[in-house]
C-alpha cells in the first residue's frame, strides 16, 4: 500500500507542477493570443488552476487515512485524476461546440 500512495502522490507532484506552469503560462498575452475560444481558454484556466490543490487536498487526506488505518486511500487518490478526465470531457464539449471540430480551440499559426 505504500508503494501504491508514494507512486500517486510522485504522479501528483509531477502533473501539479506541470498544470501550475501551464496555468502561469496562460496568463501571458503571448500564450493568450494562441486561442481561438475564450471558453476553451476559461476551461484550460480552471483546471490548471484547480488540479493542484485538488491534488494536494487528495494526498494529505490519503496519507492520513493510511495513517488511521481507513481504507479508503486508493479513491481518495484518484479523486484528482477523476477531475482531469472531466475537465478533458467538459474542454472536448467545450471545443466541439463552438465550431464542430475538436482540437482547433487553439491556432497554432500565431
Amino acid at each position: 500500500m505504500v508503494v501504491i500512495l508514494w507512486a500517486f502522490t510522485l504522479f501528483h507532484v509531477a502533473v501539479g507542477v506541470a498544470s501550475l506552469s501551464l496555468a502561469i503560462r496562460l496568463l501571458t498575452p503571448q500564450e493568450r493570443a494562441h486561442w481561438r475560444s475564450q471558453s476553451a481558454l476559461l476551461v484550460a484556466e480552471f483546471l490548471c488552476w484547480i488540479y493542484p490543490i485538488a491534488a494536494f487536498v487528495g494526498v494529505k487526506s490519503a496519507w492520513s487515512a493510511y495513517a488511521t488505518g481507513h481504507h479508503h486511500a486508493i479513491p481518495m487518490l484518484l479523486a484528482p485524476i477523476l477531475w482531469l478526465v472531466l475537465m478533458g470531457l467538459l474542454f472536448a464539449i467545450v471545443d466541439f461546440a463552438e465550431d464542430g471540430v475538436l482540437g482547433n480551440a487553439r491556432d497554432p499559426s500565431v
